[in-house]
């Protein structure tokens, strides 16, 4: 089971762009008390931050070469714009900008803000795995009076940014799924929005209902545009088992450094290990030499359901620059074993690995993810900074024009082959 909760509401980034506000020193808020953070208190959080980050974070270099962002060599500027916060909303953006600055979207405070979403998902996944325990530990290494402080902050501040809209359907109401089918083509289409692990249950016969009728077309179109993940198993236990009539293997191999946090939260990561040369792909980044990487190739079977038959038409997985994490995954795995033809435009990566790390920080209670391995693709380049490249690139405007360039696509080969 992979927890790979990704932003479904706010993100974040857009912290990136605020303008200074005027906030009161003092906060109050319904039913919470806390004391306010001396300035001592947020600058020892905030280095207790840059040390765990040091040791364990692998996208520093990535962070430098795509972005131009050399973080580390910046940290006394952000120390500086931590001291100059006037109160605790204030360190709340700082913070979050801070972390946006890594450019990495499975590095944030997301598990602060929704606590009981993460604190719930992982309590319930270590009761039947024990190696999901570590988190439910970090998570419990601050409590909900101060969780409750820093979530009614954020709400605080995206409700004076006016980016919370109140008029917004909840997940329970959001229509997950859209199918169609288009008989001229003898195409089987399903838009699949989100991987949410909310959506696993109530999508599941729906799936399935739709993946046996899609036996029946030539071509079958998974549209995954905008999605940016949620868990993997999704799409493993619910997708890829009902196209298949044998198991499927796909590997991924990983690069994270020797760190403590690493071996607490991943610890079979340091049993059989590999060395850099033993991996033996050919464009993996130039920070993987120096030693302070080790390598874990990971291999995962996935299984057909009982008298499943398989797929033998074209199946084609649409994706978009929003495609991540887990939504990631799934065109890594279809490029990766040619399962699929991947068809659209670059993704947006990171979808190679595990769950991200959490750290707590000490004086605040604020409790931030990042990623703890650097996944890398075939050709051992990092997933994370050249994302996956389709197999046809589509260029359009939006994901509809996008669709219908592929189906225009799938008309011309049937016009070919008359």
């Amino acid at each position: 089971m992979k927890l790979k909760t990704q932003k479904k509401y706010i993100n974040n980034k857009f912290f990136l762009v605020i303008i200074p506000l005027m906030f009161y020193t003092t906060l109050t808020f319904s039913q919470v008390a806390v004391k306010v953070l001396t300035t001592k208190e947020k600058t020892l959080d905030f280095n207790y931050l840059v040390k765990e980050l040091e040791k364990s974070y692998p996208y520093f270099d990535i962070n430098k070469r795509v972005n131009q962002v050399d973080w580390l060599s910046k940290k006394e500027e952000y120390q500086q714009k931590i001291k100059e916060t006037k109160n605790d909303k204030d360190f709340f953006l700082a913070l979050t900008s801070i972390l946006n600055s890594l450019n990495n979207d499975h590095t944030d405070t997301y598990p602060t803000v929704i606590y009981n979403y993460f604190y719930n998902a992982y309590k319930g996944a270590s009761d039947q795995d024990s190696s999901y325990l570590p988190y439910v530990q970090e998570l419990e290494k601050t409590n909900t009076i101060r969780t409750k402080y820093w979530t009614e902050i954020n709400s605080t501040i995206l409700s004076e940014l006016k980016v919370i809209d109140n008029n917004k359907p909840n997940l329970e109401t959001i229509k997950n799924i859209e199918i169609d089918f288009k008989n001229s083509l003898s195409v089987a289409l399903i838009h699949i929005k989100s991987f949410s692990y909310d959506y696993l249950e109530n999508d599941s016969k729906k799936l399935k209902h739709f993946l046996e009728k899609a036996h029946n077309y030539k071509n079958l179109v998974i549209d995954i545009q905008g999605n940016d993940g949620g868990d993997t198993e999704y799409w493993m236990g619910n997708i890829i088992p009902y196209l298949i009539n044998d198991t499927i293997t796909f590997s991924a191999t990983y690069g994270f450094k020797r760190s403590d946090r690493l071996k607490k939260f991943k610890p079979d990561y340091f049993e059989n290990t590999i060395t850099y040369d033993e991996v033996g792909l050919p464009n993996m980044p130039k920070e993987l030499k120096n030693g302070s990487y080790l390598f874990r190739k990971e291999n995962t079977i996935i299984n057909p359901i009982s008298n499943s038959r398989k797929y033998s038409g074209n199946i084609y997985l649409l994706v978009d620059d929003v495609v991540f994490s887990s939504a990631e995954t799934l065109a890594y795995f279809c490029k990766s074993t040619k399962f699929a033809t991947v068809v659209g435009e670059k993704t947006n990566g990171d979808g190679v690995g595990t769950d991200p790390l959490l750290l707590t920080l000490p004086k605040s209670g604020i409790v931030i993810r990042f990623s703890g391995e650097m996944g890398l693709n075939p050709d051992g380049s990092a997933n994370d900074e050249t994302k996956t490249v389709p197999d046809i690139i589509i260029k359009a405007k939006n994901k509809k024009e996008r669709l219908n360039k592929l189906l225009l696509l799938i008309e011309s080969k049937i016009t070919m082959n008359r």
